[in-house]
């Protein structure tokens, strides 16, 4: 039995504005440093044997600050990355055009976009290789999408690539804890 717990990094300043990021380097706002020292707090006292993470700056910030109460390797995971929001990186979702939000939820590849299924079909690699590790507890620090495709795997609920209603699971620099 391995105990997974799966964070979303905490909010950038990106984030605040309601900008598309995408696989953008930006760092954690400042008023979210705050959120994320707590939420380090809240989660000294659990034994982790190990912290792997998307290479963003975003989600290796968080993973850091966690990590102060831990002290254990960090593993970058390239697997464990943001979906390509190709073009719409850059972008606010309140300035889009309706024919640009419906290019930009249809995943298209005119847009440059990654699909769902290339993130969930990562995720699920990532979790094959996990299990065959030799980990007592560990936490991944990544994004939205990959976390909420973490818990949709990990609880063995099916995917309906039409209807992601899902994929807003959780908050930024929110924890969650599951067991495999």
């Amino acid at each position: 039995m391995m105990k997974i717990y799966v964070m979303r990094h905490g909010t950038t300043v990106w984030n605040e504005k309601g900008i598309t990021q995408g696989r953008t380097n930006n760092r954690l706002s400042k008023s979210c440093k705050a959120l994320t020292e707590q939420r380090a707090k809240e989660f000294a006292d659990k034994n982790i044997d190990i912290i792997f993470c998307s290479p963003l700056m975003r989600t290796v910030q968080t993973a850091n600050i966690i990590n102060k109460f831990h002290n254990v390797k960090i593993q970058k995971d390239d697997r464990l990355v943001e979906i390509d929001q190709g073009i719409f990186t850059g972008k606010k979702r309140s300035q889009l055009s309706a024919k640009e939000l419906e290019l930009k939820n249809s995943r298209s590849k005119d847009c440059k976009m990654e699909s769902y299924q290339s993130v969930y079909d990562r995720i699920k690699d990532f979790l094959f290789w996990l299990k065959k590790q030799n980990y007592k507890s560990v936490l991944i620090v990544t994004h939205n999408c990959c976390a909420s495709f973490l818990s949709n795997i990990i609880n063995n609920s099916p995917v309906d690539f039409k209807n992601l209603n899902f994929l807003r699971n959780f908050d930024n620099a929110q924890i969650k804890c599951f067991e495999i």
